[in-house]
């Protein structure tokens, strides 16, 4: 029952009525990518804890920038809020010529929930099996290889940017509106490789259908086990993680955003949540972050990808 319970709260037009109205969680990317799966794991708890209905809404588009526009041109009445991630609410407005919105100013960040590492991908017959092989065809086919990610600006497309940069390889960038259609193309050997969030792609890792080449963590990574860093392999400055957190709009009531940080805290710190989220490439922060300090992770993060977003010349239209 608690399954069923939890499996209405999250599909659109099936949410169970509770006192007030629904909340709408906006997520800005299709189906099956990072955030997708964190408005599925964080839903039904943080309803329960809000005593409100939570109907999550997938809105892809420009990055993530469509969702990110809806989420920050909502009333701020605490009907409407989001997923945030590096992409909308970091990267992405920072190459677009004329921005919807400001990621610090137009938002309230209330919690962050994960961090996820990037994951370079290849299909599971692809015949490079190191990143030194895939490197090496890159160079020497005269096409180049294909990488996919979530979107124009998102941080793994800058990271393959910076990776071609640094080895001198052709690596050519596909746009998708989110890691799902991504990793659909990649398996179905639409496009050479893909550079994405592990979350919402451990299955087809685990399951013998994507090769990991390299994983952005810092040090080695225990869920990756024999997937060198990159790092390791010579490129620190592709060490950097994705995170995902619940925002709403600019001018939200400070109480409700303290319920949904202490709400948030509480539900990253059960073993069930935990465990799903680490099932999915997801991993709660080290500990939890209040609702300023998440704000100022936010604003940190633009201003260091900032000058790598310039120097990359790299434009969203």
């Amino acid at each position: 029952m608690r399954a069923l319970l939890a499996l209405f709260l999250v599909i659109p037009g099936l949410a169970l009525a509770q006192s007030g109205p629904a909340i709408r969680m906006i997520v800005p990317f299709a189906p099956g990518g990072a955030s997708d799966v964190t408005a599925r794991i964080v839903a039904p708890p943080l309803s329960a804890a809000l005593g409100r209905t939570i109907v999550v809404e997938n809105r892809p588009g420009a990055g993530g920038m469509l969702g990110a526009e809806a989420m920050a041109r909502a009333a701020p009445d605490g009907n409407t809020i989001g997923i945030s991630n590096t992409s909308p609410h970091g990267i992405v407005p920072l190459a677009a010529a004329n921005p919807p919105y400001d990621s610090d100013r137009d938002f309230t960040h209330m919690a962050m929930v994960a961090e996820t590492p990037t994951v370079l991908l290849v299909p599971a017959a692809s015949p490079y099996r190191t990143l030194a092989d895939f490197l090496a065809a890159a160079k020497t086919r005269s096409q180049g290889l294909s990488f996919a990610s979530t979107g124009v600006g998102s941080l793994q497309h800058l990271q393959g940017e910076m990776l071609g940069s640094l080895t001198g390889a052709r690596l050519v960038h596909v746009p998708y509106r989110g890691t799902g259609p991504a990793l659909q193309d990649l398996i179905g050997g639409t496009v050479d490789s893909l550079l994405t969030p592990l979350a919402g792609t451990t299955g087809a890792i685990t399951g013998g259908q994507a090769r990991a080449l390299a994983v952005s963590s810092t040090d080695a990574f225990a869920p990756l086990p024999g997937v060198p860093t990159y790092a390791s392999l010579g490129f620190p400055a592709l060490s950097a993680t994705s995170w995902t957190g619940v925002s709403g709009p600019r001018g939200m009531d400070p109480a409700f955003v303290a319920r949904v940080n202490a709400a948030m805290a509480r539900i990253v710190a059960e073993p069930d949540t935990v465990q799903r989220l680490e099932a999915a490439g997801l991993y709660p922060p080290a500990r939890a972050l209040t609702a300023a300090e998440f704000q100022a992770v936010v604003a940190d993060f633009a201003r260091i990808w900032a000058p790598v977003v310039k120097a990359a010349g790299v434009q969203q239209n």
